[in-house]
């Protein structure tokens, strides 16, 4: 990864409803670890903050969420109701802000995830839908913006360490 300072250590995000990974490589990797993120915080400048419209009443800074396999692999909004991957690069020169996040965190110790795709108004959010299967039932939805709102659990997500496989201790 280039500029491997500026990314934290490797994590999982967890919905807090559900307990599961939001992972676009669930059926396509073998590898534990790509079920994982890297954050990497994005420097908010004057455009950035011009197409964000709770930028003044949600001051919390932009990250992307940066995939193990690859430095400009990143997390991407492709529908409400699916997230797949997008080059990081390429989104911050096009402007479409799949990969722009928010985070917010809450008073239980929970966060909010809000994407900067449609002006900034959603965060992640789990759904109900039977026809889908439940590890993919991460789409976008109305964010909580009274922090102190906590019961909403499908709205709710925490980062927890990384997902890998156990080693045996002899």
């Amino acid at each position: 990864m280039d500029e491997l300072a500026d990314f934290t250590p490797m994590f999982a995000i967890r919905s807090l409803e559900t307990g599961i990974s939001l992972s676009p490589f669930r059926k396509t990797s073998k590898r534990l670890e790509d079920q994982n993120w890297f954050l990497k915080e994005i420097v908010a400048n004057d455009e950035l903050k011009a197409r964000d419209i709770h930028a003044k009443d949600l001051p919390f800074g932009y990250v992307q969420f940066i995939s193990p396999k690859g430095g400009d692999i990143c997390l991407a909004v492709l529908s409400e109701k699916s997230f797949g991957t997008k080059s990081c690069k390429q989104d911050l020169q096009d402007g479409t802000m799949q990969t722009i996040f928010s985070i917010i965190p809450m008073t239980n110790g929970s966060i909010q995830i809000r994407s900067l795709t449609n002006g900034g108004n959603q965060c992640m959010s789990t759904f109900p839908d039977s026809s889908i299967a439940i590890e993919n039932r991460f789409g976008l939805g109305e964010c909580l913006l009274d922090r102190s709102i906590v019961t909403v659990l499908s709205k709710l997500f925490f980062f927890s360490p990384a997902i890998v496989e156990a080693s045996a201790i002899y």
